[in-house]
């Protein structure tokens, strides 16, 4: 079991967890690769494992151990020094007042016909 991918679509990280569902108990439980018993389950990555969600009334339990810090590695972002002043890179762009004075009205506009139609029909006009 230790070579096993998850089961997930597009997911390429190996199984930390496998998740053995009972249908007749209205159960689930998410169990520890290293804890398998050789029933057959969906084995899961640690991400995914931690999504499961099980549908309204059944219950589900975790029995893996807690995640370890050393398993999660950060993300490495490369960060180019080249540019020092980047605060010009992220500014939003300004909105004219014609601009705000247009969408306003736009908001406080005419009721198009077939909305006013319904509105007369249930007798809200």
């Amino acid at each position: 079991m230790r070579g096993k991918f998850c089961a997930r679509v597009c997911c390429d990280k190996r199984a930390t967890a496998i998740l053995l569902i009972n249908a007749q108990d209205l159960s689930a439980q998410i169990v520890g690769i290293q804890e398998d018993t050789g029933i057959a389950g969906v084995p899961l990555c640690r991400a995914h494992a931690d999504a499961i969600v099980v549908p309204l009334g059944w219950t589900l339990s975790d029995s893996r151990p807690p995640a370890d810090e050393t398993e999660f590695e950060p993300e490495l972002v490369l960060i180019d020094d080249a540019s020092t002043d980047s605060s010009d890179d992220f500014r939003l762009p300004e909105m004219e007042d014609e601009v705000e004075d247009d969408l306003e009205d736009a908001a406080v506009g005419e009721v198009p016909s077939l909305l006013s139609r319904a509105f007369r029909a249930a007798g809200l006009d």
